[in-house]
């Protein structure tokens, strides 16, 4: 093999490592409708650099703040993680899988987002319904893409 044709092979290996290594760092968790765990603790800038390249990389994206929000918890409420960490940047840095264990399944209404789009009020049905307010908020930034700005929540209670 000559030089050119060893370089060619370490690409290629380098390649491959970058697309088949996040995959291997996940496993499928049974009776969970196609979620996620990690098994590998990551940083929360790994993290959050993967979900970028994820939202970057996607043909469809919610198209509003209130979209991305009503999201996250659809995804939330059927334990889907990996989908979790990319609605939320940085947050495969948290045990999703531990802190959704023994939630019981909330529906949530959304109000119009902020102005600015940086916050979405929100409150689970039943208390909406009894009091008619918001006593929760979603917080959001803005990640510019090829396929326009994109939505993504950066806190939340």
């Amino acid at each position: 093999m000559n030089r050119g044709e060893a370089v060619i092979m370490v690409i290629v290996a380098a390649c491959v490592c970058m697309l088949v290594g996040p995959g291997c760092r996940h496993r499928k968790t049974g009776g969970q409708g196609g979620s996620v765990v990690q098994s590998v603790p990551v940083s929360f800038e790994e993290a959050q650099a993967r979900a970028f390249e994820a939202i970057r990389q996607r043909e469809q994206w919610p198209q509003s703040p209130e979209a991305i929000c009503k999201a996250f918890w659809d995804a939330r409420a059927r334990k889907n993680y990996a989908e979790m960490e990319v609605l939320w940047p940085g947050s495969a840095s948290f045990d999703w899988s531990k802190t959704c264990a023994n939630e019981p399944n909330v529906a949530y209404v959304f109000g119009q987002a902020g102005a600015d789009g940086t916050t979405v009020p929100y409150a689970a049905k039943d208390q909406f319904d009894a009091r008619k307010t918001y006593n929760l908020t979603m917080r959001l930034h803005v990640l510019q893409t090829g396929k326009g700005p994109r939505c993504y929540i950066v806190s939340g209670n």
